[in-house]
């Protein structure tokens, strides 16, 4: 799981345009402490957790939503990149996608949903 917090830091790192230096400047922490925890390496608390959504200007739960159902994630990797692609933006568009994704299930034959 601290794996998974990781990856989201450095994307969302990578995202706002900042080196390790730099968030680990704007989280008072040391620089090789970022690396540590983007790798997976190291846990972090709760508040360091909220910290870092602050610094990083995003949502809490897209840096921890593998903490919140893991096993969408850990079972469908499909499943877990829709989220991915979708957790950033803002309500009214993932309404849109949501209401999209309505239409083209009803545009599917029922024989072609079973497994």
């Amino acid at each position: 799981m601290e794996k998974n917090f990781g990856i989201r830091v450095r994307q969302a790192r990578h995202k706002a345009g900042l080196t390790q230096a730099a968030l680990a400047e704007k989280l008072n922490l040391d620089e090789t402490t970022i690396s540590w925890i983007e790798n997976g390496s190291q846990a972090t608390s709760f508040a360091t957790m909220l910290n870092f959504s602050e610094a990083l200007d995003v949502k809490f739960d897209y840096l921890i939503c593998d903490y919140l159902d893991d096993s969408i994630h850990s079972k469908d990797p499909i499943n877990a990149e829709i989220l991915d692609m979708i957790t950033p933006l803002p309500d009214n568009y993932k309404r849109l996608i949501r209401d999209n994704i309505r239409q083209l299930l009803e545009k599917i034959p029922p024989e072609m949903g079973e497994k």
